[in-house]
């Protein structure tokens, strides 16, 4: 079972289900915090998926939720979003999510 991060801008924004994310590896060796971009599964509970790995999150400002979620990854995605260098990444993101 592999750990993973993510970040989102406040706890109560994250939702449990099918969602676009930014995970960053935590397996220990060279690429450990590597990042991918995925469209995975995610959820408060083990049980509601196959073979999960752990899922961690932070906030935007680093602070860590107490509890791990689980995720299970469904596609790789090109590791960029489209849009501005300078536009902000959580509303691209949601963008996407309402295709």
């Amino acid at each position: 079972m592999k750990e993973w991060l993510t970040f989102t801008r406040k706890f109560s924004d994250l939702k449990e289900g099918r969602r676009e994310l930014f995970i960053k590896d935590l397996s220990e060796g060279p690429r450990k915090y590597d990042t991918k971009h995925v469209v995975a599964t995610i959820s408060p509970n083990r049980e509601n998926l196959k073979n999960p790995d752990v899922l961690w999150v932070r906030s935007e400002s680093g602070i860590k939720l107490n509890n791990p979620w689980y995720i299970q990854i469904e596609e790789e995605l090109p590791p960029y979003v489209p849009g501005r260098p300078w536009q902000d990444v959580f509303s691209v993101l949601e963008k996407g999510e309402a295709r």
